[in-house]
């Protein structure tokens, strides 16, 4: 495994959005309520990628191609289709002084 900066902590903030390739894998880090996560930059449902997502105060996530949502904690998404979707896949982020990042 190899640590791989994505951002500094500074430029954190509730709303933030960037997709990355990182060791040949499509992530996207986003931040809402003051959290944020490293996600798959892929919605399970169709496979689209999550760059042009919503980002909803609620801690959720819009994929905009059909409009589901998916509860950034826990990844699960919501509404009808919730018990036949998978979960979005997530990645645990790591702390390196002043920068956050993942080790892959």
């Amino acid at each position: 495994m190899a640590f791989h900066a994505l951002e500094k902590l500074i430029n954190l903030q509730d709303g933030y959005k960037r997709a990355f390739k990182i060791a040949g894998q499509d992530v996207i880090l986003v931040q809402e309520n003051g959290r944020p996560y490293l996600l798959a930059n892929t919605c399970p449902h169709m496979g689209v990628s999550l760059n042009s997502a919503t980002l909803l105060p609620q801690g959720l996530i819009r994929c905009n191609a059909h409009g589901i949502e998916f509860d950034l904690e826990s990844g699960r998404a919501l509404g009808p289709l919730s018990s036949m979707l998978e979960c979005l896949q997530k990645f645990e982020l790591v702390y390196d002084g002043p920068n956050i990042g993942v080790d892959l």
